[in-house]
């Protein structure tokens, strides 16, 4: 689950939409995210420690953002 933020403050995730990819060692998974209430979801994707994860994310508007984390 990503929650979106503008400046500290909770912003709705409408019109976003986006990938999920996490790499755990030699292998790869991808889920779709989508809008869920207020936070965007990725169904069917397994976080395990020291897995490398990139949210790429798109607006309504077409600009794209990207997100990068390790799971600690």
């Amino acid at each position: 689950m990503i929650y979106v933020e503008d400046h500290g403050k909770p912003m709705a995730p409408n019109g976003l939409k986006g990938k999920l990819t996490v790499l755990t060692g030699a292998e790869k998974s991808e889920a779709d995210l989508v809008v869920a209430g207020d936070k965007l979801e990725a169904k069917g994707v397994k976080l395990a420690k020291g897995a490398k994860v990139v949210a790429a994310l798109t607006t309504s508007a077409a600009k794209a953002t990207t997100v990068r984390f390790t799971v600690k």
